[in-house]
Parts: structure tokens; C-alpha cells; sequence
């Protein structure tokens, strides 16, 4: 099972790719301001490093706190818009 991971709690981005008990690919970046400009780029380039296409993905996993409220809401919209277009489960 593929699972997407996504954070953009407190002061960093991270998007991950993970198989069962095996790391895929890891971006982190540390950021406090600008979560919507790098998220969806970090998702591309994790896929990339991974080798995975996005319908490979069996599952959304995002951070749902503690954080500011406005980082939250980026990363909880990302995971639950991509979850929807490709009709797998989204938890936090």
C-alpha cells in the first residue's frame, strides 16, 4: 500500500512516499510562510524521486495538528482535493 504524507504543521513542508514499512522519497523543507507555493511542487518532485504515478497511491495520510491555522488548512485541503480526484481515502 502506497500511502501519500503530507505536513505542513509548525515550521516546515513535508510530502512523503511510503510502502508498507519502506521510505519511498522525503522532501522536507523548513518554512513557516509559503506552505501553498511548495506543497503541491514537493508532491511532484517526491512522486518523481519515487518513481510512482499519482493512481500508484492508495491512500492520503496529512498532519491535522497542533499548527497554525493556516498552515493546517493548506495541507488538509491538498491531501483531501487529491484524495477526491483520485477516489482513495484521505485521513488525518
Amino acid at each position: 500500500m502506497i500511502v501519500l504524507t503530507i505536513d505542513t504543521c509548525l515550521g516546515a513542508c513535508s510530502a512523503g512516499l511510503f510502502d508498507a514499512d519502506r521510505t519511498l522519497a522525503v522532501l522536507n523543507e523548513p518554512t513557516t510562510r509559503g506552505h501553498q507555493e511548495r506543497l503541491a511542487p514537493m508532491v511532484e518532485e517526491v512522486l518523481a524521486a519515487a518513481g510512482i504515478k499519482p493512481d500508484q497511491i492508495d491512500r492520503v495520510a496529512v498532519t491535522i495538528g497542533p499548527g497554525s491555522f493556516t498552515g493546517l488548512r493548506v495541507g488538509v485541503a491538498f491531501a483531501k482535493g487529491f484524495a477526491s480526484a483520485m477516489a482513495i481515502p484521505c485521513i488525518g
